[in-house]
């Protein structure tokens, strides 16, 4: 076993069926009395966000509807000005991947007066990364989920810029504080939705476990992760409805969020990160089209760890092939597309979007080395 470190963000989990009617004791002991729920426009007008403010009483000014599809880093700075003006001591993220993000990019944003330029995490042309970090004093972060993103569990998080490509940024103190895992609002997810946030989590699972910066702790994670999810997201799209189906899915989505903190994402995340915004896409669509595609281009230098997740899912066909037939069965059998032009996506932003995925810190992660743009453009027309 080789030497390592392991670090680890600290919180407090809750999981459970109707976990978040315990939210008013939850706050009460992280000692904080003045949230700003932060959520996506139509979640703002739900009625399970209506009877959170209802429970905490909180009227409209506490709630910052910003959370939208690549949320831009000025919707960050807004809420941060609104979170001031509130008298916000904490942040309750209410929602998928978007509300998490934004509500960390808004921490940061009241802690540093809005210079999230600042702390812009970068890759290298040498391939090294700079992140650097703000010193200053967050505030703490509550997640509600309602999807299986795992944007709560881990440090990092994306916004997009001006023009609308996607920034990122790293840091440990704005993981979330408390999680609230609550089934039952995934329970009423629609199966298209979930099944992409679930590709999505997928990947935290796979890249956790051939990343150059996994471990064996961050291993443990990832292959309990993949199990949990992979049986649950199959269950949920042959039909099946259950409590216990969706109690499976929430673990496995934290479980795979915490392999990411230290294993970090790869390739697959580098691409998605900029094919997403610049093709329209949802993050969980892109993942779902491009998982497949990049687990075989990393299969010569991660056939032992593929193997491992084929045996760990009960695949017939317990080998490296066999863990990229599971996803492959598993999105189509939810009725995600299955390549780029099935979604829309024009072939001609190929070529510069390769050079932009080039500079993402993932590609540093990566276990098979990636030598130029050409390669990432070529896996891109792959999967067109």
């Amino acid at each position: 076993m080789p030497d390592f470190v392991y670090n680890n963000p600290a919180h407090r989990l809750v999981l459970g069926w109707g976990a978040r009617g315990a939210l008013k004791t939850e706050l009460a002991l992280l000692g904080v009395k003045r949230p700003l729920v932060v959520c996506s426009p139509r979640a703002a007008s739900s009625p399970e966000v209506r009877a959170l403010c209802d429970l905490l009483a909180l009227d409209a000014d506490g709630i910052y509807s910003g959370a939208t599809m690549h949320a831009p880093v000025a919707s960050a700075v807004e809420g941060g000005q609104r979170a001031t003006l509130l008298g916000a001591d904490c942040l309750i993220a209410f929602g998928g991947g978007s509300a998490s993000d934004l509500a960390k990019g808004i921490a940061l944003a009241c802690a540093e007066e809005g210079h999230l330029f600042d702390f812009v995490l970068e890759r290298a042309p040498d391939g090294s990364i700079s992140s650097p970090t703000s010193k200053r004093r967050k505030l703490p972060i509550i997640a509600l989920p309602t999807t299986v993103s795992g944007a709560e569990v881990t440090p990092g998080f994306s916004l997009t810029d001006e023009g609308g490509g996607k920034i990122l940024f790293r840091d440990a103190t704005l993981a979330a504080a408390l999680l609230i895992y609550d089934p039952e609002l995934m329970h009423g997810v629609p199966l298209a939705v979930m099944a992409a946030s679930g590709m999505n989590a997928l990947a935290h699972g796979f890249e956790a476990l051939y990343s150059r910066h996994s471990n064996p702790v961050s291993g443990i994670y990832a292959r309990e992760g993949l199990s949990r999810l992979y049986r649950s997201l199959h269950a949920i799209a042959t039909g099946e409805r259950g409590r216990d189906v969706y109690t499976e899915l929430a673990l496995g989505a934290y479980c795979a969020g915490v392999a990411i903190i230290n294993a970090r994402t790869a390739l697959h995340h580098a691409i998605c990160h900029k094919l997403a915004p610049a093709a329209g896409l949802t993050h969980g669509i892109a993942n779902a089209i491009m998982l497949p595609r990049v687990l075989e281009f990393n299969l010569s230098a991660a056939r032992a760890e593929l193997t491992t997740v084929a045996q760990s899912i009960g695949w017939p066909q317990a080998t490296a092939e066999g863990a990229i037939a599971a996803v492959t069965e598993l999105s189509a059998l939810a009725g995600l597309p299955a390549r780029l032009k099935d979604a829309g996506v024009s072939s001609a932003i190929f070529p510069g979007l390769a050079q932009q995925i080039l500079r993402e810190p993932g590609v540093s992660f990566n276990p098979r080395a990636v030598a130029s743009a050409a390669e990432i453009e070529a896996l891109l027309n792959a999967a067109w």
